[in-house]
C-alpha cells in the first residue's frame, strides 16, 4: 500500500537528520537525532533513526504515527551487506524501510535524483557516480587505510611532518610549529602521546591549521594540499571514466572549497551545485514507487 507520507533520512557517524514530506511533496518538517552509523553500531542508528522520525512527526498538527510512514534511510555502513543485511534485521516500527548508502543518498540528492557523480570530502572521502539505474562507488575506505585528502587525513599528515620536523629529517616549517604549538607539546615523545588516541575527528580538527599555513606561504601546507587535491581528481577521473560519458559533477563536504582551486579546469566545467541534500535523495531513490512526491522541488 502506498504511504501518504515518507521520511528521508541521512545518516552518519555524528548523527542522522530526518526530512518528512506528505504524497504531493510538501515539507512537513526537519529534525535531528544521534549517530546512525549501522556497520559501527547497528542498533543505536535504528534507535537514532527511530528518535528523529518521533521528532519530525512531533512538529506537524497531523494524527501521524510511525506505522503511517514509510522510510527511506541513507546510512553510513549501508555499502558493506553483511552490515545491511543485519540492520534489516532488527525491528522497526515503520510501514516500509528502505536502506541504501549515506553516499548514494547525497548523490541522488545532489543530481536531483538524475544522473551525476559526486565526490564527498569532510571528516572522510569517498566518491559514487549514479549512471544507467546503477552506482559505481570508489574509496570510502576508512580512516585506517583511505580517505586521502580528506580532513582527518590531512590532519594526521600534519602530525606527521611535525614529528619528521623535530628529528630534523624534514624541514621546521609553519605548519611544524603551528601544529606543535596547537598540541603543546615540546619533544616528539609528547607528541606521540598526545594525539595517542585521536579517533579521525580529532585528527580532521587539526585540518584548519594546514590550510592557514598554506595561505601564509607554507610550502609544506601546500604540498600536502596539493597531494590531497592529485588524489581527488584522479578519483573524479576514475569515476567519469567508468561511465564512458559527460556527467555533472558535484564535490561536497567541508574540505571541498579547500580543494576546489587545485581541481583542473577540464573538470571545474563539469561542476554543478547541489540540488538537494541527502534526506532528499534518500526519497528520490523511491523515485519508481512515488513519482510525485520525488518529483517536487522543496
Amino acid at each position: 500500500m502506498r504511504q501518504q507520507f515518507v521520511i528521508g533520512i541521512d545518516g552518519g557517524g555524528t548523527r542522522c537528520r530526518a526530512l518528512l514530506k506528505d504524497i504531493n511533496g510538501n515539507v512537513l518538517g526537519r529534525a535531528e537525532a544521534g549517530p546512525a552509523n549501522i556497520m559501527s553500531d547497528a542498533q543505536q542508528a535504528m534507535s537514532s533513526i527511530v528518535t528523529a522520525c518521533k521528532s519530525v512527526i512531533a512538529q506537524t498538527s497531523l494524527p501521524i504515527s510511525l506505522k503511517d510512514v514509510s522510510v527511506c534511510a541513507g546510512v553510513a555502513g549501508a555499502n558493506v551487506p553483511d552490515a545491511k543485511s543485519h540492520f534489516l534485521t532488527l525491528e522497526h516500527p515503520f510501514a516500509e524501510l528502505t536502506v541504501i548508502s549515506d553516499a548514494h543518498a547525497a548523490c541522488l540528492g545532489a543530481h536531483g535524483g538524475s544522473e551525476g557523480v559526486l565526490i564527498i570530502c569532510g571528516t572522510g572521502s569517498s566518491g559514487t557516480a549514479y549512471f544507467d539505474g546503477a552506482f559505481t562507488d570508489k574509496g570510502g575506505y576508512g580512516f585506517n587505510i583511505g580517505d586521502q585528502a580528506s580532513a582527518a587525513w590531512l590532519g594526521q599528515k600534519s602530525v606527521q611532518h611535525a614529528l619528521l620536523a623535530f628529528d630534523d629529517v624534514q624541514k621546521r616549517s609553519e605548519l611544524s610549529s603551528r601544529v606543535i604549538d596547537y598540541l603543546k607539546v615540546t619533544t616528539p615523545l609528547q607528541l606521540v602521546q598526545a594525539v595517542s588516541s585521536y579517533t579521525p575527528d580529532n585528527f580532521g580538527k587539526l585540518a584548519p591549521i594546514a590550510v592557514e599555513a598554506m595561505d601564509n606561504g607554507c610550502d609544506i601546507s601546500h604540498g600536502l594540499l596539493a597531494e590531497g587535491a592529485a588524489y581527488l581528481t584522479s578519483l573524479t577521473k576514475s569515476l567519469l571514466a567508468s561511465t564512458n560519458t559527460t556527467l555533472p559533477l558535484c564535490i561536497v563536504g567541508g574540505m571541498a572549497p579547500v580543494y576546489l582551486p587545485f581541481i583542473e579546469q577540464n573538470l571545474k566545467e563539469q561542476l554543478v551545485r547541489p540540488k538537494f541534500d541527502a534526506q532528499h535523495g534518500a526519497i528520490f531513490f523511491s523515485n519508481d514507487e512515488r513519482q510525485l512526491l520525488c518529483s517536487a522541488s522543496q
